[in-house]
């Protein structure tokens, strides 16, 4: 079970660079929502962007701390 990543000699949680990917990730599916107008299908699109944020970043840490 990792709990801590050494990167360059910088010891940090495994979280920080999950949560990093998962901002891009989020970030990118974000603008291909919103090219194709998905958001016009959504009943509250800021509270959808926090759940699809939920959703990527619960998935790897289920993974790693399973």
């Amino acid at each position: 079970m990792p709990l801590d990543i050494t990167l360059y000699g910088i010891q940090m949680p495994t979280l920080l660079p999950i949560f990093v990917i998962v901002a891009i990730l989020q970030v990118t599916v974000d603008s291909i929502i919103a090219e194709t107008g998905l958001y016009r299908h959504v009943w509250h699109p800021g509270l959808f962007k926090v759940a699809l944020f939920v959703c990527f970043f619960t998935l790897p840490c289920l993974y790693i701390y399973h």
